[in-house]
């Protein structure tokens, strides 16, 4: 049934399994030089933190500027690979046609802040309200927010929203947009948002 071989073969396996699992180290015993070598692949957060100065200043420009397809360009052919980082992704979800109504503002500035903080940006939230009233419409035309609350991201220059779009707006231009009942507008830093 068996040829000799095999048999031969199958007593050697039996004798050296046994062997060989009282030779190999516990789980804690792994030598530091079979840890060392194990591929670690990094992550975008990580690729992010060591592209050179100069690519993410220009991937931050990018972004600044409204074109956020050139700076994840610059990201690939930095890291020479075909993915698209999460801060990137998320400023190209928050600029969305979507995003531009009553609701979503404090998760669309969020994603905005995380986008410019991760390429080395110093942005901040502004919290925008009226000092009177319920609504802030967008040019009049579009609700912004039913609660008087309206999150958006000041970043240099220029403020930043799902209603300016990816090329942001300077910070008078955008307030001549927000329309609320007749009252003046209250502009206020803030360190962080709140779902309204």
């Amino acid at each position: 049934m068996f040829s000799r071989a095999c048999r031969l073969l199958l007593v050697v396996c039996c004798f050296l399994v046994p062997w060989a699992s009282a030779q190999s180290p516990l789980p804690g015993e792994i030598p530091g030089i079979l840890l060392a070598s194990a591929p670690t692949f990094p992550t975008p957060a990580m690729l992010l933190a060591v592209l050179p100065d100069s690519v993410r200043l220009k991937m931050l420009a990018a972004v600044a500027r409204g074109d956020i397809a050139s700076a994840i360009s610059m990201w690939q052919i930095a890291t020479n690979r075909d993915t698209v980082p999460p801060a990137l992704t998320a400023l190209q979800s928050a600029f969305s046609l979507a995003n531009r109504v009553a609701g979503p503002c404090a998760r669309v500035a969020k994603d905005i802040y995380q986008g410019f903080k991760s390429l080395g940006g110093n942005p901040q939230y502004l919290r925008i309200s009226s000092t009177e009233g319920k609504y802030l419409s967008w040019q009049n035309r579009t609700l912004m927010s039913n609660n008087n609350i309206h999150f958006v991201v000041m970043h240099e220059d220029k403020l930043y929203d799902a209603f300016t779009g990816p090329a942001g707006l300077p910070r008078a231009e955008y307030l001549k947009n927000v329309v609320m009942m007749g009252k003046p507008i209250v502009e206020q830093v803030t360190e962080e948002v709140f779902a309204p």
